[in-house]
């Protein structure tokens, strides 16, 4: 079971970094069933503590309502020097996106990738550079 970013597409990742997430039991649950979405989700460390931002979880349909949270932030589990290698990273002016949710044993996953966007003419030369190489082009 992996959930991917149709976003990352328009990233160049220089690293990428997997890190334990912080879930609730419905939490857990829903993805296990449903999924989740990455629209304009975000890695940031705020005092030290790696956060994620607008990922979305569908809610579990069998938990009580006044627990669930669809897009609230969630810690990650991470080092020290992970979390060091990460704050130089975002200093040095790279993205911190999601990439990827999956499950390692009974843990859920988050896969990071460290990069930045790609311009519009850095996409077509991408797309052009793929066609070529399956000979479309």
């Amino acid at each position: 079971m992996r959930y991917s970013n149709p976003d990352s597409r328009d990233y160049e990742f220089v690293d990428k970094m997997v890190a334990g997430l912080v879930l609730s039991g419905s939490d857990a649950k829903s993805l296990r069933v449903s999924g989740v979405q990455f629209n304009g989700s975000k890695v940031e460390i705020i005092n030290n503590i790696p956060t994620v931002f607008n990922l979305t979880f569908t809610p579990y349909r069998f938990a009580s309502a006044d627990v669930i949270d669809k897009t609230g932030s969630r810690q990650l589990l991470l080092t020290q020097k992970e979390i060091k290698k990460l704050i130089s990273f975002r200093n040095q002016k790279y993205m911190l996106i999601p990439t990827s949710i999956f499950l390692q044993g009974k843990w859920f996953k988050l896969e990071i990738g460290i990069g930045r966007k790609l311009r519009k003419f850095e996409k077509r030369q991408k797309i052009k550079d793929q066609e070529i190489k399956q000979g479309i082009y």
